[in-house]
């Protein structure tokens, strides 16, 4: 139980038709001249000017009291009407709706995921909120626009009052496409309920040396969960949920052996071409003379002539003759 003791604050008085006597001290009163004859005065009271903030939060206990005065200011008792209540003041609350998983940020403060209710004093402050929640691998949430109209995430909002801003968020879901190539297209994010169009060549190059050969790959389908779901290259698809594309490709490999036919074709040809002259070469070589075993004999000593022997030779007859005739 709270003990202390009460507090005091100042206040004025605003009348109608008659003005009132405005003493801000602690009561704020004012006189007005009775309307009738009857005897009877009825008076309104209202209460205003209470902010709801951290100043102003806690029970305020008020007295309001109506009394008459006779023609020579004399307080008439009997007509003293008094009334006593309390008005319980709590802070302003800011409550910013939003999905679970997005996180607010207050003034630069950050808050916990989800909705939140917090109080705040009486002004302007800033409420941030994410532009993209994920959800999953395939589902996420895009910020579209605030219930009351802007089309920020962020913004600064004025308080005085209680008060309520609702983040709208739309779904958006992923379209994936596996043994995805150069040639393929459409594959993102988009709203639910939206129509993505996905797109693919026919043909395609295939990777490493046999495209440098020519290989290609010819498309075949689009399956998903592995049922086909469309034979087009071009076709579109209604995203109300995730969705995961895989291309069917087969191999083409008639330009990879046209050209690896042909380079064994060359080789074999220049492999012919040198056998030939290698061939021809050899057998235009001239044969070597055999080698015979010849007797040499030593070399006479200096200075002496060893004669030579000469195989004396047989005249023949005629040639005799002709040197005796005259």
């Amino acid at each position: 139980m709270d003990r202390s003791p009460p507090s005091f604050v100042s206040g004025f008085a605003m009348g109608s038709p008659d003005a009132c006597v405005n003493q801000p001290i602690l009561s704020a009163w004012c006189v007005s001249k009775t309307s009738g004859s009857s005897g009877t005065e009825h008076l309104e009271f209202k209460i205003g000017g209470i902010l709801g903030d951290s100043r102003t939060a806690g029970s305020w206990k008020l007295n309001m009291t109506a009394a008459l005065y006779n023609a020579n200011n004399t307080l008439v008792a009997s007509s003293v009407s008094s009334v006593p209540f309390t008005i319980s003041v709590s802070p302003s609350v800011l409550t910013v709706v939003v999905p679970a998983k997005a996180v607010v940020w207050v003034d630069g403060v950050k808050q916990q995921p989800g909705t939140i209710q917090i109080p705040v004093d009486a002004g302007a402050h800033n409420v941030t909120v994410p532009s993209i929640v994920e959800v999953d691998a395939g589902t996420r949430l895009r910020f579209d626009h605030w219930k009351d109209g802007p089309t920020q995430p962020n913004r600064t909002v004025t308080i005085s009052l209680s008060r309520i801003f609702e983040a709208v968020y739309v779904t958006q879901y992923r379209l994936s496409i596996a043994g995805q190539t150069a040639s393929t297209a459409g594959e993102g994010w988009y709203d639910s309920g939206y129509t993505a169009t996905f797109s693919v060549a026919e043909t395609d190059q295939m990777n490493g040396l046999l495209g440098l050969l020519g290989g290609r790959l010819r498309f075949q389908g689009w399956y998903e969960n592995n049922k086909l779901l469309s034979d087009s290259p071009v076709d579109h698809l209604i995203m109300n949920q995730p969705h995961t594309l895989t291309v069917l490709w087969q191999a083409d490999y008639t330009m990879p052996i046209i050209i690896v036919g042909l380079l064994a074709v060359v080789v074999f040809v220049l492999a012919y071409v040198a056998m030939r002259r290698r061939t021809a070469l050899t057998a235009s070589e001239p044969s070597l003379p055999s080698r015979e075993t010849t007797q040499v004999e030593p070399e006479s000593r200096v200075g002496t002539k060893k004669p030579s022997r000469r195989t004396p030779r047989r005249r023949s007859r005629s040639s005799v003759r002709r040197r005796r005739s005259p």
